[in-house]
């Protein structure tokens, strides 16, 4: 009688099922662009169905959501449309410009 035991055959951990558990430190660190937020200013010169239309134009808002930005602008001077990263916010400003809104970014 022979006392030979084989050696449990090595089987790479990924392939049985054993994982260890991911740490933190192993995942690539994502860094957070700052984030701003597009103030729309109100202007009582212009008609409110032209700012409702400018808004669903510009950020792709239906309808209802425009209408409460426009009024939010209305009655409070100022209305949070969105937050986004700078460059986003820069380029929305420019275009809320071009049709004669007024509009601002400061950070989130």
């Amino acid at each position: 009688m022979h006392d030979f035991h084989a050696d449990p055959p090595s089987v790479p951990s990924s392939l049985s099922g054993a994982s260890r558990p991911a740490r933190q430190d192993d995942r690539p660190r994502q860094r957070q662009l700052p984030r701003y937020k597009l103030i729309l200013h109100r202007n009582p010169t212009l008609d409110l169905m032209f700012v409702v239309r400018s808004v669903m134009e510009l950020t792709r808002f239906p309808r209802a959501e425009a209408t409460h930005k426009m009024w939010e602008a209305h009655h409070n001077g100022r209305s949070i449309v969105l937050t986004t990263w700078l460059e986003r916010a820069e380029l929305y400003v420019e275009q809320f410009a071009g049709k004669g809104l007024l509009t601002s970014i400061e950070p989130a």
